[in-house]
């Protein structure tokens, strides 16, 4: 009896709906055993690798196959710290434009106006491109020049060592305070227990009194952001503002009136923002706080926030009064 030929379990291969994603799919080689190919599919039977190499299949080859979902890079984690606090900085920079920037080697001299740290403060990322005295000595004449206190913005613990070097110099830490991460979780939802929650693209003159943002209105025109806002019995009583950039959501200027605390708003509001950003296809989130604020870091940690890094506000107050 002549032996009985063999056959390859079926297997149905990729379709047209298929066709521009990323597949990895396990081939039966001819001459026994398999191969894998990985790329993107380009027809039913042809993948595109990532060097640019066409591999053409026949459908009665095709053992397995699978789509490849690209992992969603999680909030504060797989890059090394130091690279994951200079892109958050960055972030943080670009969602909250100074008015004037002028660069000084890897270190940013930004200028706004008065009401604002972060706006008003060298970014000082990296090496300025001159020995440090003579980095201060620019910083100094920059800020003096615009009737502002001379301000570096130190991002901890990555620049640990030049924040040592500012206060050994009379640099004054001014403010000390905490960035704190959270993934945006596919399966947040905005409900809510409170009603006339509103969502803009800009802010109201009514949304900006709130808080007496009058100071940062410069800001909050120049990048695109999400403004959301809480009515009670027709008045506005709490607000928060998120900006997206590279993958982040940046979450400012959270307010919740005074009379209208430890009510749930404060979670809520930071919830409606999160959703907002999540439609738009936003998986990470990051906010600002000071240290001594501890109610809110503990507001946010029960949200799912968690500490990233801390940084520091150098002021040369002194100086600048004496001339």
């Amino acid at each position: 009896m002549p032996p009985v030929p063999f056959t390859y379990p079926p297997c149905k291969p990729p379709t047209k709906e298929e066709v521009g994603k990323k597949v990895s799919v396990r081939l039966h080689d001819p001459e026994g055993g398999f191969r894998d190919i990985l790329g993107i599919l380009e027809s039913e039977t042809s993948i595109r690798r990532k060097n640019g190499l066409l591999v053409e299949f026949e459908a009665n080859q095709v053992a397995v196959w699978r789509i490849v979902v690209t992992a969603v890079a999680k909030a504060g984690r797989g890059a090394p710290l130091s690279l994951r606090i200079r892109e958050i900085e960055r972030v943080a920079s670009v969602t909250w434009p100074a008015k004037e920037v002028e660069p000084l080697g890897d270190w940013l001299m930004r200028a706004t106006g008065k009401f604002t740290r972060r706006a008003n403060s060298v970014l000082a990322l990296g090496n300025p491109g001159v020995d440090l005295d003579e980095a201060l000595k620019r910083v100094v004449d920059f800020y003096k020049s615009r009737g502002l206190p001379p301000m570096i913005h130190v991002a901890l613990p990555t620049y640990a060592e030049l924040d040592e070097k500012l206060e050994q110099r009379g640099w004054i830490g001014d403010v000390h305070a905490q960035v704190m991460v959270s993934d945006i979780e596919p399966e947040l939802t905005n409900d809510s227990i409170f009603h006339g929650w509103e969502i803009s693209d800009f802010p109201t003159q009514e949304w900006i009194s709130l808080q007496n943002d009058e100071g940062v209105w410069e800001i909050l025109k120049s990048a695109p952001a999400r403004y959301a806002g809480l009515r009670i019995d027709s008045k506005l009583v709490a607000v928060g503002r998120g900006a997206d950039s590279n993958g982040w959501t940046t979450l400012t200027r959270l307010f919740v009136k005074e009379e209208f605390r430890r009510q749930g708003i404060g979670q809520e509001l930071v919830r409606q923002l999160l959703f907002a950003s999540k439609a738009d296809g936003i998986a990470k989130a990051f906010l600002q706080v000071d240290l001594k604020n501890v109610s809110a870091i503990r507001l946010y940690e029960s949200l799912g926030f968690r500490p990233h890094h801390t940084y520091m506000y150098r002021a040369l107050q002194q100086r600048l009064a004496n001339g």
